[in-house]
């Protein structure tokens, strides 16, 4: 921040862009990490959807980690800082569950592995990784979003 001739502080060209884009974007990576195991993982479901469903998983954790980022550092409160650690350590987890199952994907057949290898003993154990910590970032992300709104509209109520 720079100082102008009246003692304000003035914004620097390199200030982070608004909470508000940040949170919609989480509120987007919320949405898609509800929705991609329920798209993906159906017994009926062509073999390579289960490839698929451990890329974009990937992805989309990553984008995740990255979007939690920019909103601890754009964070008015400690309440959202903590939310957003405790949603990355969960990401994390979800990451490495994919890394795992995808691992074991790709030396069972890759696109073309078999339903079975839903019972196989690497996969679950990948798998016990991976669900707890898809569910605790589902329920930490709702927690982060639902506090960030409250704050907001207090905010906005003491204005």
């Amino acid at each position: 921040m720079t100082m102008t001739v009246g003692g304000a502080s003035a914004a620097s060209t390199t200030a982070p862009a608004p909470l508000g884009r940040r949170l919609a974007l989480l509120g987007a990576v919320f949405v898609v990490c509800v929705g991609l195991p329920f798209l993906f993982l159906s017994e009926d479901g062509p073999r390579w959807y289960h490839l698929v469903f451990h890329l974009l998983g990937i992805a989309l954790c990553a984008g995740g980690v990255v979007a939690l980022r920019g909103v601890r550092r754009a964070a008015v409160s400690r309440a959202l800082r903590v939310m957003t650690w405790v949603s990355t350590v969960a990401m994390t987890g979800w990451v490495i569950g994919h890394l795992g199952e995808l691992a074991t994907v790709l030396t069972h057949g890759g696109a073309h592995a078999d339903h079975d290898l839903f019972q196989h003993p690497v996969h679950l154990f990948f798998a016990t990784i991976a669900v707890p910590s898809w569910a605790a970032t589902v329920l930490s992300l709702l927690v982060l979003l639902i506090t960030a709104g409250v704050q907001a509209i207090i905010r906005r109520v003491r204005r």
